[in-house]
């Protein structure tokens, strides 16, 4: 995966890792990805396939509940 495709994936991440990331600010996405978060994308047209099957787990890989 390119920088290119990480910043067009709307990645998931931990709420309890990453409470209040601040725009540029490096988060771990829950497929694993490190990126800059440039705020919340509500309706992506790109969505990241490996966080959007993460995101339904009862607990997530940092060891925080779903």
């Amino acid at each position: 995966m390119t920088s290119t495709d990480v910043e067009r994936a709307a990645h998931a991440y931990c709420p309890r890792c990453h409470p209040d990331p601040q725009p540029g600010e490096r988060v771990t996405a829950l497929c694993g990805a490190t990126h800059p978060y440039w705020g919340r994308r509500d309706r992506p047209v790109t969505r990241c396939p490996a966080c959007t099957a993460l995101a339904g787990a009862p607990t997530l890989a940092c060891g925080h509940s779903g």
